[in-house]
């Protein structure tokens, strides 16, 4: 069951090792034992705002089932933004013109 899980000791590295390329941000990996609050200060310089949102969300005061919530309800609101803007491409697309029947 995700709540007992301990939730602050964990976070940061699963965030870390979940996240593509993590490797590759200017930081290091958290250490044993970080707690997710002061891996979250020290993402702030990773220059990765994606990556950051992450952090920030996992905050030390939900568990994880609240985290799950926090990041499927950010899914939703992305997904709403993108559709928004495929959207506005796609009106603003130009149409071709209708090509002219043959009367037979």
């Amino acid at each position: 069951m995700a709540s007992e899980l301990n939730w602050r000791a964990i976070a940061a590295k699963v965030i870390y090792r979940a996240y593509p390329d993590s490797d590759l941000l200017p930081i290091d990996p958290p250490a044993n034992g970080e707690m997710i609050g002061d891996f979250a200060v020290r993402a702030e310089g990773a220059g990765d705002t994606l990556f950051l949102f992450l952090c920030r969300e996992a905050n030390d005061d939900i568990d994880a089932e609240e985290y799950l919530h926090r990041l499927d309800r950010a899914l939703r609101d992305i997904e709403q933004v993108r559709d928004a803007f495929a959207d506005l491409v796609a009106d603003a697309a130009p149409r071709q013109p209708s090509s002219p029947r043959s009367i037979a």
